[in-house]
């Protein structure tokens, strides 16, 4: 399914009209919804799209789907919760009438400091680097239900305290959905980025990865030295800080090459590289193949 860009969605409403449904409610910072409001209207089949914002939607029962985040394709299963970062590619095909649950949309700014010096991007559900589906329990999904409806209740009442108690239990959400990520990946050896400092350079490369492409731009914006860089994320990832950029750059060519039809001479410039032949050595260097047999 070639679409001629990748549209990104840069604001709830946006994302709504691009899936060609109705808001009932304002939703500039914060959404929810429930499945049944929206199930009817839904296209079946999506084409490629991005996002501007988070999404955590819970399932809670319905008919199978495809469902592909990045790279991968998900066949989900009856209750699970779907994330979405922001720059993320998601698209589907399959959804059917009986598909129920909650979908709810929010920006970093209506969060605010609610996790102090925590931001969004430190929760591993949110690295733009995995596709994330969680399969759940009943148990959790009783769990995720109980916030999720709390929550919608808040959303529609029209009470003063609402809004707090929205992001309350929007927090229990996160740092439930965190417990469950733990679980999911008990003993699979993944490496925690435990200090603050590794998720903003993430989080700041996933941002200004086409205009900033050196570790030294990224130590000045984080106001350290490139040396303590360097030596942070090797300690952190076991590897080097330049390749957390090289690594965003190619998912973003991965994207192109996989969901447009954006020739790979207009991607390479929209990747600012100077000439095509720079960006074939590039990409072959790391995928060990060019760009177009990449595509085929």
């Amino acid at each position: 399914m070639k679409v001629s860009a990748i549209p990104i969605n840069k604001t709830i409403s946006s994302l709504y009209e691009f899936l060609g449904l109705e808001l009932t409610k304002n939703a500039e910072a914060f959404h929810i919804g429930t499945h049944e409001e929206i199930r009817g209207a839904l296209p079946k089949a999506v084409t490629p799209f991005r996002n501007a914002f988070f999404e955590i939607s819970l399932v809670l029962g319905g008919s199978p789907l495809e469902y592909r985040i990045n790279d991968k394709t998900f066949h989900t299963p009856e209750k699970y919760l779907v994330f979405n970062a922001p720059g993320q590619v998601h698209h589907w095909q399959g959804i059917q009438p009986d598909l129920s649950g909650f979908v709810m949309f929010f920006r970093p700014e209506f969060v605010g400091r609610v996790f102090q010096e925590k931001a969004l991007s430190d929760f591993p559900f949110f690295n733009i680097y995995e596709a994330n589906l969680f399969k759940l329990s009943p148990k959790r999904a009783a769990q995720c239900q109980f916030y999720y409806q709390q929550i919608h209740e808040n959303f529609h009442s029209g009470e003063s305290s609402a809004q707090e108690l929205i992001k309350a239990n929007l927090q229990a959400i996160l740092w439930l959905c965190n417990q469950v990520y733990e679980e999911m990946n008990q003993g699979k050896g993944k490496q925690k980025e435990t200090d603050g400092l590794v998720a903003r350079y993430r989080h700041l490369v996933n941002e200004h990865f086409l205009t900033a492409t050196t570790v030294n731009e990224y130590a000045d914006l984080l106001s350290i030295t490139p040396n303590y860089l360097s030596q942070l994320i090797r300690e952190t990832l076991g590897k080097n800080a330049k390749s957390i950029i090289d690594e965003r750059i190619m998912l973003e060519a991965d994207y192109l090459l996989s969901y447009s039809d954006l020739s790979i001479k207009e991607i390479c410039y929209r990747l600012n590289f100077q000439e095509p032949t720079h960006f074939t050595r590039f990409f072959k260097k790391h995928r060990g193949m060019t760009p177009g047999n990449f595509r085929k």
